[in-house]
């Protein structure tokens, strides 16, 4: 059996604040493969980017552990962690917010050497960057640029060329195409696609968007206030959601025809009941339909219904 490129073992995520304790992240396990996609989907506040987070060990776990490449990595050193992060990259969701002002794409480039690898001669670092400009479809000019002569599509492709000069073997992808308009946002799936084909590289993909991770994600983990409530391959989670939750999100995918709209916009429930803290009960039992006493009292466990799929619910159990 393959070791996962990145794996969580119950692991939770807490935020201390001058009142409670603020589960962002609660008994998380969760695996993602080299050279696939796991996409993390969920409204805001589930917990996507604290999930991210801890992985890239920018945020300490509270419990359980997370493995990268076969190794634990919550209990690093700081230069183990240096060392491990030369391995995982992450695009942000605002290219904007991703480069200095005051600064060329050139030197944003270089500065990735200068950090992880200040031993690497100047005439080979010129080169690989070079190289990866090309791979990402930018042209040489761009190193003469600043970032706010650039359009979008182009920040975007030059924070994946960033992200790539180290050979990863993990990107984190956090809102990556919220930015773009629909045309640029296909030409970067595919220029993802095709660089994860080339290269192997394991995507965990943050999105808000369902629809974006059907031709893309391999994996789809349904996320709602920091709980882990349905996992599926992404074919089985389009033809077959199983959480009242996973329905809802994608019932509120466009559609063409308004009479089928029409239908579909009220599968979406709104909060009618007071939300219980995280870890006493069904993280969505103050918006499902279907919640009795069970709901209330107990948390329900990850039941598998495949190979594939996983689902948090006490009706699958029934």
């Amino acid at each position: 059996m393959n070791t996962p490129l990145f794996e969580f073992r119950n692991s939770s995520v807490i935020y201390t604040t001058q009142r409670t304790p603020v589960r962002a992240v609660h008994n998380m396990s969760l695996k993602g493969s080299a050279g696939q996609t796991l996409g993390i989907v969920g409204e805001s506040g589930s917990g996507k980017s604290t999930l991210a987070k801890a992985l890239l060990m920018l945020e300490p776990v509270a419990e359980g552990s997370i493995f990268f490449q076969g190794r634990e990595i919550t209990s690093l050193q700081p230069k183990e962690k240096r060392q491990v992060r030369r391995h995982m990259q992450l695009i942000f969701q605002d290219p904007d917010a991703s480069f200095n002002p005051r600064r060329t794409a050139g030197w944003h480039l270089n500065e990735v050497f200068t950090i992880h690898s200040p031993s690497t001669p100047a005439c080979e670092r010129a080169s690989l960057i070079d190289e990866v400009l090309k791979n990402v479809q930018l042209d040489q000019i761009v190193k003469s640029r600043y970032a706010y002569e650039l359009s979008g599509g182009q920040k975007q492709r030059l924070a994946l060329a960033r992200a790539l000069l180290l050979s990863p073997t993990l990107i984190v992808l956090d809102e990556p195409l919220s930015s773009l308009d629909a045309t640029l946002r296909k030409s970067v799936l595919e220029l993802l696609s095709t660089l994860q084909k080339e290269r192997g590289i394991g995507y965990l993909f943050i999105t808000h968007d369902l629809s974006t991770l059907s031709a893309f994600a391999t994996t789809v983990a349904v996320l709602y206030r920091g709980c882990l409530v349905e996992t599926a391959s992404v074919q089985e989670l389009y033809k077959q959601p199983a959480h009242p939750y996973t329905i809802a999100l994608l019932s509120c995918i466009p559609i063409a025809n308004p009479a089928l709209e029409r239908q579909r916009t009220s599968v979406f429930y709104p909060i009618v009941r007071p939300i219980a803290p995280v870890g006493s009960g069904c993280p969505f039992t103050h918006r499902c339909p279907h919640a009795d006493d069970r709901c209330h009292s107990s948390t329900p466990p990850l039941t598998h219904l495949s190979q594939t799929h996983s689902v948090a619910c006490h009706f699958i159990l029934s």
